[in-house]
């Protein structure tokens, strides 16, 4: 056994054996997404908008319901009255899905931090791993999307929405499949 496979045991034991075919195929799919995201760039935003709409929209409809059903007088009213508020909302981004692509793109800018911090921790802690080095350009790659978005660098057009969501989900797609593909750990015999 060489020193870099001796290195590699410990790391791979955080790898569960079943799980690599699942991964396999959500980074398939993830980078399926990347491809409609950047063939497809003004019906992506559009579709993003929409979705965080009927989110929020689903979001207040359950805050109602635990609303009325939890709480009593004046507590239900004000539950109530936020929930309203937050199904109002989100009817109105289903129905304006420009309105929402905007205000999803921030939402989407906060999911792609904790992606990217999630995977960093996961290249850190994966390092003598080959697949540790997809994880961390996975991780550079969606913080730096998130980033732009935040900081509507650029301009957030729905062309420049998809380019960065290619880019995310690209590597993060690529990262799952690295990391399906590493060598499985080693079995240990019971003393």
């Amino acid at each position: 056994m060489s020193t870099i496979d001796a290195m590699e045991i410990p790391a791979l034991v955080h790898l569960h054996p079943d799980r690599r075919r699942p991964a396999l195929a959500g980074g398939v799919g993830m980078m399926l997404l990347a491809v409609a995201a950047i063939a497809f760039p003004s019906e992506t935003a559009i579709v993003v908008g929409a979705a965080g709409g009927w989110l929020l929209w689903l979001a207040g409809a359950l805050m109602l319901a635990v609303a009325l059903v939890t709480f009593t007088s004046w507590l239900r009213v004000l539950g109530a009255a936020a929930a309203l508020a937050a199904v109002g909302l989100g009817v109105y981004l289903t129905l304006h899905p420009a309105a929402g692509a905007l205000a999803t793109a921030m939402v989407l800018a906060a999911a792609l931090v904790m992606d990217g911090s999630f995977q960093l921790a996961a290249a850190l802690h994966l390092r003598p791993l080959s697949a540790w080095r997809w994880l961390l350009a996975s991780a550079i790659t969606s913080l730096a999307a998130a980033g732009m978005l935040a900081s509507s660098a650029p301009a957030r057009s729905p062309q420049a929405v998809a380019l960065l969501l290619f880019a995310a989900f690209a590597t993060t797609g690529a990262a799952l499949v690295a990391t399906s593909l590493a060598r499985a750990a080693p079995r240990r015999d019971a003393d």
